[in-house]
C-alpha cells in the first residue's frame, strides 16, 4: 500500500528513461520443459507493514492452493516464491532484482507499500516482468511503467468518493485532515483538501504525524479549536486507533472518523476496542459481501486459517487471481503475460470485477462501510 521515501522511489524511476514505456517489451521467463509454474511474492512481512503483509501472504497461498486444486495453470502447480521486502524501498529493490534476475520466475505479486512499489518498478520494467501490487495507491504508481498493474484503485478515486460521502451525503462542511508523514499520507491529503474545495467544504485544520506515533494530543487539540465537523485520516489501522481513543480525551467523543481501505483491519477493532464503533471508511471488502466471489472467498479463508480475512486478503487472492488468468490464457511467458493484463476486462475476484485501463490502473467502485458492534459493515448511509 502504502509509505514513504518517495525520494528514493522517485531515483529509481528515473532509471525508467530506459525503458519503452509504450506497450510490454522485454524477455521471456518461466520454464517450459518444468512441471511448475513459479510466481514470486514481494511483500513486507516483517517490520511496520507486516500485518498487512502476511494478511496478502493468506490470499495469495489460498489462491494457489484452489488453483492447484483444479489441476494447476495449464497443467503445471502452482509453486508461490515470498520475498521479504520489510516495507522499505532500498529492500524493495534488492528483492526485485532477486526476482527480475531469476528466468523461472514468471510474474510477480506485489509490492505493497506504494515507495516499494516505485522503488521496484524500473527494475521490473527493465527485465520485462509484470509486478501487481494488492496495496500501492499512491498517484505516482500510475506512471511506473507498462509492467506495473494494481488491483487497488488510485487515492485520488478512494479520497473523492469519501468526500463525496462525507460532504454531499453526511453533510459534514468543515474538515480536519490527520494524516501520516508519508508519500501515501501526503498524497491522500492532497486528495482530499481539493475534492473539500470542489465541493465548498472547507479543511479548518490539516495536521501529519509520524509513522509509529503514540501521543496525539497536539493534533487533537487543534482539532478540537478548529470546530470541525469530521476527522478524515490518512494512514494506516494502528494510528487511526490510538486517535479514536485518544480524542475522547479533548472533548470531542462525538466526531466522526472516517478514512479509506487503508485502514481496514481486525486490528483496528482489537486496538480501538469500542472507540472504532462508528468509523466509516471507503473500501472494496467485506466479510457482509453478497456477491459469489467474495463469499467463497470468504468461506475458504475460514476455513483454512480460522479467521475472517482482511482487506488485504482479499487484495492478495485478486492480485494472484490476475496473474493465474493471464498464465491459464497465454502461458508464461512474461511479455504475453503483460500484453495479456494490458488489455484484462471484468475479471471478478473478492474486491470486486478487475479491469485495468492503459496505465494498469484498476477501475472499480468502492464500497461504504462502517464499523458496527465491532464489526465491517456495508451501509448505505
Amino acid at each position: 500500500m502504502k509509505k514513504s521515501a518517495l525520494l528514493k522511489a522517485a531515483v529509481g524511476l528515473m532509471l525508467m528513461s530506459s525503458v519503452v514505456l509504450a506497450g510490454c517489451g522485454g524477455s521471456s521467463g518461466g520454464d517450459t520443459k518444468s512441471d511448475t509454474v513459479k510466481v514470486g511474492v514481494a511483500i513486507p512481512l516483517t517490520g511496520a507493514s507486516a500485518e498487512d503483509g502476511n494478511a496478502i501472504k493468506n490470499g495469495v497461498t489460498l489462491a494457489a492452493k484452489l488453483a492447484n486444486a483444479e489441476g494447476g495453470l495449464k497443467g503445471k502447480k502452482v509453486e508461490v516464491v515470498f520475498e521479504d521486502d520489510k516495507g522499505d524501498p532500498s529492500e524493495a529493490a534488492t528483492v526485485a532484482n532477486k526476482l527480475a534476475q531469476d528466468k523461472s520466475i514468471v510474474a510477480v505479486v506485489g509490492h505493497f507499500n506504494s515507495s516499494c512499489t516505485l522503488a521496484g518498478a524500473p527494475i521490473y520494467n527493465q527485465a520485462g516482468v509484470v509486478e501487481v501490487s494488492p496495496g500501492s495507491s499512491a498517484a505516482a504508481v500510475t506512471k511506473a511503467g507498462p509492467f506495473t498493474f494494481r488491483v487497488i484503485t488510485t487515492d485520488a478515486v478512494q479520497g473523492t468518493s469519501l468526500m463525496q460521502w462525507a460532504v454531499k451525503d453526511l453533510g459534514y462542511k468543515n474538515i480536519a485532515v490527520l494524516y501520516e508523514n508519508t508519500d501515501y499520507g501526503a498524497g491522500l491529503a492532497e486528495v482530499v483538501t481539493k475534492a473539500a474545495g470542489d465541493l465548498k467544504a472547507t479543511v479548518v485544520a490539516q495536521e501529519a504525524y509520524d509513522v509509529g506515533a503514540t501521543d496525539f494530543s497536539t493534533l487533537l487539540t487543534k482539532v478540537a479549536n478548529s470546530k470541525a465537523d469530521v476527522i478524515i485520516i490518512g494512514g494506516l489501522y494502528n494510528e487511526t486507533a490510538l486517535i479514536a481513543k485518544q480524542k475522547n480525551n479533548f472533548g470531542l467523543e462525538k466526531m466522526p472518523i472516517m478514512g479509506v481501505d487503508a485502514i481496514f483491519s481486525d486490528a483496528l477493532i482489537k486496538l480501538a476496542g469500542p472507540a472504532a464503533n462508528g468509523i466509516k471508511l471507503t473500501g472494496y471488502f467485506s466479510e457482509a459481501s453478497t456477491d459469489p466471489v467474495a463469499k467463497n472467498f470468504i468461506e475458504k479463508y475460514n476455513a483454512d486459517y480460522k479467521k475472517t480475512p482482511s482487506t488485504y486478503a482479499a487484495y492478495g487472492y485478486d492480485a494472484a487471481l490476475v496473474v493465474f488468468d493471464a498464465i491459464k490464457n497465454v502461458g508464461t511467458d512474461r511479455k504475453a503475460i503483460c500484453d495479456y493484463l494490458a488489455k484484462l476486462k471484468n475479471l471478478k475476484g473478492a474486491t470486486g470485477v478487475n479491469s485495468f485501463d492503459e496505465n494498469g490502473d484498476v477501475i472499480k467502485q468502492p464500497l461504504r462501510l462502517v464499523i458496527k458492534d465491532g464489526k465491517f459493515t456495508i451501509t448505505d448511509k
